[in-house]
């Protein structure tokens, strides 16, 4: 299976919740993370199903591509520097 990778902002208390629960489970915050979007993935292709509204063929996310401009003409894509942000202690 293809995965693509999105960095997303959650409040610590979501994180709280997720990291006690993956304690008691043994399941990472990334595989409950993984396992919440593609459960409200599915209901959300019922949904489209039921109501014939079929789903664009672009990621929403995708469309932020090349969101921030930058002068000159370089290409660059900071999720690839992420962990180097992350870290660089």
């Amino acid at each position: 299976m293809y995965m693509k990778r999105y960095q997303v902002y959650l409040d610590q208390h979501s994180i709280s919740i997720l990291d006690e629960f993956g304690k008691h489970t043994d399941i990472s915050r990334s595989k409950l993370l993984q396992m919440i979007t593609d459960q409200i993935a599915q209901n959300l292709a019922k949904v489209f199903t039921a109501t014939k509204t079929p789903p664009k063929d672009t990621y929403i996310l995708d469309s932020l591509v090349g969101a921030i401009k930058l002068p000159g003409n370089k290409k660059t894509n900071f999720a690839q520097n992420v962990d180097e942000i992350y870290f660089s202690d």
